[in-house]
């Protein structure tokens, strides 16, 4: 009964990973790297699911331990490869016209080594131990297969620390040129992350509990762990398509590098200040919720390098924040206007270029220490 369970979501698995495989192959869009990076880690994932059927179906246990026993071991391998596609699929996202590196080949190390392994085991293990380990109840508790689990698993929490890590910079990086975030935030890769963490989670304790009681008792975090991740895998596909952002990536200063070694006297720098405290108090540039560093660079004929350098250390902030500053200040004016009462304060958010209630609400705290409703209270009081 459990191995019939556990064959089911198996296939479930499998079917849906190369459905959304052939979808992405014959999807009519640009096809960027990062599709590649997406489909190698859903081949990879339904390669390892293809392995779990031969574990648990017994028929197929059976003939290829009379057949071909040693390809029970072809699958782990591919256990190390889904993992490092992920993690380069979600830094190719997050960086403008990424490009792949001969550095970015070590991130495949570990499965070349463990292809080497289970060659090394095909090698030196006879037919008749194989079989033995095929047909036995419990052919992942062998000295080996729990090197490659543990060592799996291992792998995947470093991956998981360094995409955290990814993440953080990326939000980092783009409130350096927008002014509004969230469209481009990819929020769902957040949530793509610690999905993949809760399945990988739950099958480590899975795992543990097994080798440590045998009971049958896990099948329930097995099932927990598989529905977790068909809801992971379909939620990442889905969502990440809804984002135009998927298919273009990060969108940063397309002239950086040509302006990044180039000095800006404090002359300069003084000049550009003034223009731009300018153009922001007298013609209220902050009001366009789509402003980003190029546009207000634009306006002021000045490379956006310059113009973020001078943000950065005239004001002390980033772009992001100088921007809602102003909107801020905009938004308290329009609070305290008695002729502006019957405004909500969703209209006024609106109105001074905020497209977010929940980014208006963490702002106006952040520069005020209060929210817009007690704010408003305030000034009426």
């Amino acid at each position: 009964m459990l191995h019939s369970i556990k064959n089911i979501f198996h296939l479930i698995i499998i079917f849906q990973c190369l459905f959304f495989t052939v979808y992405l192959l014959t999807h009519r869009g640009k096809k960027r790297l990062s599709n590649l990076f997406l489909m190698g880690f859903l081949l990879s994932v339904m390669i390892t699911q293809l392995g779990g059927v031969l574990s648990h179906f017994e028929e197929l246990r059976s003939l290829a331990a009379a057949n071909a026993p040693h390809v029970f071991f072809i699958e782990f391998p591919f256990r190390f490869l889904y993992i490092p596609f992920l993690f380069l699929y979600l830094v190719s996202l997050t960086t403008k016209n990424f490009s792949f590196r001969k550095v970015d080949s070590l991130h495949f190390l570990p499965f070349v080594l463990f292809v080497l392994l289970v060659l090394l085991i095909g090698i030196s293990t006879s037919a008749d131990a194989l079989r033995g380990i095929l047909l036995g109840d419990s052919p992942f508790s062998t000295l080996e297969t729990r090197i490659i689990i543990f060592s799996n698993y291992f792998q995947f929490f470093c991956y998981a620390v360094a995409s955290f890590l990814v993440l953080k910079n990326y939000r980092k990086r783009i409130k350096n040129v927008y002014s509004s975030i969230e469209n481009i935030n990819l929020s769902w890769l957040n949530f793509v992350v610690f999905g993949f963490i809760g399945w990988k989670s739950l099958r480590f304790i899975d795992y543990v509990l097994w080798l440590l009681t045998q009971s049958s008792f896990v099948m329930y975090l097995y099932i927990a762990a598989e529905i977790m991740f068909l809801l992971f895998v379909s939620s990442m596909f889905l969502w990440g398509l809804r984002q135009p952002v998927i298919l273009t990536g990060l969108e940063e200063n397309q002239n950086r590098r040509k302006y990044e070694k180039t000095s800006l006297s404090q002359e300069a720098r003084d000049l550009l200040k003034e223009k731009l405290l300018h153009q922001m108090e007298n013609h209220k540039l902050y009001l366009d919720s789509t402003l980003s560093l190029n546009d207000l660079a634009k306006n002021l004929s000045s490379p956006p390098h310059h113009l973020s350098q001078v943000i950065n250390t005239c004001f002390n902030q980033n772009f992001f924040d100088f921007i809602n500053s102003y909107r801020i200040k905009e938004c308290k004016q329009r609070l305290s206007d008695k002729t502006q009462e019957n405004k909500t304060v969703l209209e006024i958010l609106y109105e001074t270029g905020f497209n977010s209630k929940s980014v208006f609400n963490s702002a106006f705290k952040k520069f005020t220490g209060m929210t817009p409703t007690q704010f408003r209270k305030l000034q009426n009081s």
